[in-house]
């Protein structure tokens, strides 16, 4: 048996994030991920927007301009712990499709994929299927096979995976596109289509072309949002669609009944905090769920 103060099980944005803010604090923190095919993170596009996001009024609003209130400093922490630069930039250029540009300030954007990997450095990372969580003194045991860990306490943030260890969650299958492009794109948008947004991203390794949305966990790309994207990518920027198919990316993003995340403790096993939810706005949120849960976990440390 093998004992640590902090489990986070899933080492996505979410995850990952959480444990550097954890360690940050001075807590001994073991990440536990699956490596799943299908992660939200990794078909994210990094756009940091809560009014572009349609955010304005809802119930996630607040929780949205936090997060990128924190972004500036979490980013310069990121990089500076891992040396690993994650493409932070603060105001979005919005060139609309009628060739109109303009600088939005109170927008960002950055490239997940470089968040996780400086996230996760220097941390303990542990590939394992987590299969169960069980209350135990003095902490948690969390069940992996053959293997298992006692935790002080637990942070469940394991995307749509979470659902087979009590939490309500279900999939919504995400799909976009990486061409080959000029980095110097900034954002386009279009109106909506069919319900779902249509923009293109300038980011270090391409320009991504997004996004689809249903309700799906298949982790295989779906033909006909394929056609879409390559559609939208027509429209908006038709300089890169000269290139090669690109490169399909695939998340499932983990969706509550609400619509909104889960940072709260579990609702049957006591010492875990579930920290997952967060639907297509997991890179704008995470510095304020972070945040949430260190101090949900400072607070069931002191109890």
């Amino acid at each position: 048996m093998t004992w640590r103060e902090i489990v986070v099980v899933g080492g996505g944005l979410i995850g990952s994030l959480v444990a550097f803010t954890l360690r940050r604090a001075g807590l001994d923190v073991l990440v536990l991920d699956s490596g799943r095919p299908g992660a939200a993170w990794r078909a994210a596009a990094g756009l940091l927007t809560p009014d572009g996001e349609r955010l304005h009024g809802t119930p996630l609003y607040a929780d949205a301009v936090d997060g990128l209130r924190r972004w500036p400093a979490l980013a310069a922490a990121l990089e500076d712990s891992g040396g690993v630069a994650v493409a932070f930039r603060e105001g979005v250029r919005r060139q609309q499709s009628d060739g109109r540009c303009e600088v939005t300030a109170g927008e960002a954007s950055l490239h997940p994929p470089s968040v996780v990997a400086a996230a996760r450095s220097g941390l303990e990372v542990i590939h394992a299927h987590v299969s169960g969580l069980h209350a135990v003194p003095g902490g948690v045991w969390v069940q992996a096979g053959e293997q298992g860990w006692h935790g002080r306490h637990v942070v469940l943030a394991g995307g749509v995976w979470s659902a087979a260890l009590g939490v309500p969650v279900r999939p919504v299958q995400g799909q976009a596109l990486l061409l080959r492009g000029p980095v110097d794109l900034g954002a386009v948008y279009g109106p909506p289509r069919r319900g779902f947004s249509r923009y293109a991203l300038a980011r270090p390794d391409g320009v991504y072309v997004g996004a689809t949305a249903r309700a799906s966990a298949a982790v295989v790309p779906d033909a006909r949002a394929g056609r879409w994207l390559r559609g939208v990518a027509r429209e908006l920027v038709p300089g890169v669609t000269a290139t090669p198919a690109g490169t399909v990316l695939l998340g499932l993003r983990p969706v509550t009944p609400t619509g909104r995340p889960l940072v709260q403790p579990h609702p049957t096993v006591p010492g875990v905090t579930v920290a997952t939810g967060h639907g297509r706005h997991g890179a704008l949120l995470a510095p304020n769920t972070a945040a949430r849960v260190l101090a949900l976990v400072q607070a069931g440390i002191r109890a």
